[in-house]
């Protein structure tokens, strides 16, 4: 009977123990609150005007009705230009946030990129699930794509014509 009660009371313990485990992992799991970078942030107005190309709070669009010269008119002088002959690659750093655009040879923006603070889970949660799943996350939109992929310890963002 006392061997009985000894496995009782230990068993007892041993839940107790565990259930405080758990609520110091569930404390820990809490949402980290979002990055707030000063110039791009993924928010649900930032979203749905991702849908139509553009990236909110920047002069950036992937439209035929958007050029280099409007974005340098706003931003200025790109801090970097690379010319891979068809392609022209612009990239700016405003505010920390580096922002990527790409041109082609009839002088159309094709995709914007920008790198983000954010957690997997963090998109996940504002994106939802992806149209394709892996390693990229791929938002298949009526006129754009929509990618994130892990670069380095930040995630980028680029939105291109489908």
């Amino acid at each position: 009977m006392r061997k009985a009660y000894i496995l009782f009371v230990s068993v007892l313990f041993f839940i107790f123990l565990t259930g405080c485990q758990s609520e110091e992992i569930i404390k820990k799991k809490e949402k980290e609150p979002l990055p707030n970078h000063s110039v791009f942030n993924l928010d649900e107005e930032s979203i749905k005007e991702l849908e139509n190309g553009s990236l909110k709070g920047t002069p950036l669009k992937v439209a035929k009705d958007v050029v280099m010269s409007d974005i340098e008119e706003a931003w200025g002088t790109p801090h970097e230009h690379h010319d891979y002959e068809d392609i022209q690659t612009y990239s700016y750093i405003i505010d920390n946030q580096r922002f990527v655009i790409n041109e082609d040879e009839m002088k159309e923006i094709y995709s914007v990129h920008v790198e983000l603070d954010y957690t997997k889970e963090q998109i996940l949660e504002l994106m939802g699930e992806p149209t394709q799943a892996g390693n990229i996350f791929l938002y298949e939109k009526e006129h754009h794509v929509i990618q994130f992929e892990k670069f380095g310890d930040k995630w980028r963002l680029i939105i291109r014509v489908k």
